[in-house]
This record gives structure tokens, sequence and C-alpha cells, in this order.
């Protein structure tokens, strides 16, 4: 297992990442990513697995968890994660049935040398989160993001990723970045790096400045101010994403791939329902 998560430079990361914000462990055959202060962080208290599951292992899996990560009323979410195989579609009807969400990510990766030089808006300003207001901006626009922008486990996710982002960024392990057309902020990322390697993180754009060269200046100029000399950078994405184009103009090739299953405490009992969670 350890050399198929080292081989995925997307779950390499994560787990790089958590380490630093949770606790990250090994109880084979899985690896248990914990944030005992964040409980229903559904992304930071999860089992990653070998390999896809079988529709046959919903109920030890399920056990699993409870036995690793926690069960209710402290977790009361389920959330599973592995090295997907490329090409492979996922079909876990049983998890579905039970109010799991089903999905795939691409895992794109840019040697440094390859990256490609691309039309910018010369209307965004480009600069590094400076103040409380910077991040309170973050906050509105990640929570636009969200399933439930305002439910209360949203409203604490972004809490504590806020949080775990500045610790990070105050221990120098990489920056956040701002794009502000007029003095608003209208599209953010993060960028962390592990050695040669920088990883991006929630990369967003608001949604009536998309299709304005936003992501795309953004990322250029980030990259062009902090990533040069770096051998190589990831971005993680949903299949589905529409950005994950642009990513690939800009020299980014997809490497591997990530499943998941997640069912959020609100489906715990809808099973019957055929309803699913939504993955934080």
């Amino acid at each position: 297992m350890q050399r198929q998560i080292q081989e995925n430079l997307g779950l390499a990361t994560d787990l790089l990442l958590h380490a630093e914000i949770g606790t990250v462990s090994h109880e084979a055959p899985y690896i248990v990513m914990r944030t005992p202060n964040a409980p229903d962080y559904f992304s930071g208290n999860m089992l990653v697995l070998e390999g896809r599951p079988a529709q046959e292992d919903r109920r030890r899996l399920e056990s699993e968890f409870a036995r690793l990560v926690g069960a209710p009323p402290t977790i009361a979410h389920r959330s599973f994660a592995w090295p997907e195989e490329e090409g492979a579609s996922i079909d876990l009807d049983e998890y579905a049935a039970h109010g799991y969400d089903q999905s795939i990510c691409s895992v794109l990766v840019a040697e440094s040398h390859a990256l490609r030089s691309t039309a910018i808006n010369d209307a965004v300003q480009v600069r590094l989160f400076e103040s409380d207001r910077d991040w309170d901006d973050w906050a509105r626009l990640s929570l636009t993001e969200m399933p439930d922008p305002t439910g209360e486990v949203s409203l604490r996710c972004v809490q504590f990723q806020r949080s775990a982002y500045r610790r990070l960024i105050e221990r120098q392990w990489g920056n956040w970045w701002g794009a502000f057309v007029d003095g608003e902020l209208v599209g953010s990322l993060g960028l962390f790096f592990f050695g040669p390697i920088g990883r991006f993180q929630s990369i967003v754009t608001r949604e009536d400045q998309r299709n304005k060269r936003i992501c795309r200046t953004l990322l250029t100029e980030v990259v062009k101010r902090t990533a040069g000399a770096r051998d190589r950078l990831v971005i993680v994405a949903d299949e589905t994403y529409h950005a994950i184009r642009l990513y690939e103009s800009l020299g980014f090739v997809r490497q591997a791939r990530i499943g998941s299953l997640c069912r959020a405490p609100s489906r715990a009992h809808s099973g019957a329902t055929g309803l699913t969670g939504a993955l934080i």
C-alpha cells in the first residue's frame, strides 16, 4: 500500500498536509486520518483503503471506521478514499443505496519546466493574503462552494480550514494567494511545499467572475512568483469539474486518480430512500 500511495501524488500530499493539522497513522491494511478537534470535518476523519472496496465490504468497513476513526455521537459520518485505477468507473450501488456519495478525482501534475505561458486578465491583482479581512472574504467565498452553505457543519468546516491553513502558513509550509478586482476578492488558492513538490489547495473563483480568466491569471502569477524552482506541482480536482481543461491547458497532465465514498450525518439512516450525502 505504501508504494501505491507514494506513486499517487494526490493522496501522498493529502497525507503530508494532514499530518501537520491532524493525525495520520498506519493500521494495516488502512491509513487512518483523524482530526480530533474537528470531528465533522469529513475529509479529515477518514480511512484510506488499499483499493476500491467491494460491494459486500460495506458493513465491515463501517465497523472498521467506527473502531479506528470514531462513531456517533462524536463522529457521525463515514468517509473512505483509495487510489483508483486508470480508466475505471465507480459503480458501487450497495453504498449509494445506503446514503453514500461516490466520486473520482483526477491528480494533475506539472513539471515546472513544462508549464505554458497563457493570456491573463490584466484587471486582476494577485497578492498574498495579508489581513483578517482577506480571510473573512475567503470564508464567505468558500461557503458558497459548500453543498449546504448555511449549515452548521459547513460553517464549522470552513472555520477549521481557515485556522489550519493559517497555522501552516505561520510555520512556513506555504502561502495563500488571492485574485482581486477593484479591491474585491474574486478568487483564491493555497500552495504548500514538501521538498520539490508543491500542492495546490482549494482553488476557487467567485461564481459571477467565472470565464473571465480569473483562475488562469491567479495560477499563472502564483507559479511565476513562487514555484519556478520546484520540480512538480500537484492539483487534485473532481473529474466532473470544468476547470480540469484549464489546468491541462497550462501544462498539467493526469497522473493518477482518487476514488472516494462519503455518507454525511444527515444520511446516516436514510438508506431506504437512496439519498446521497455530500463530501466536504
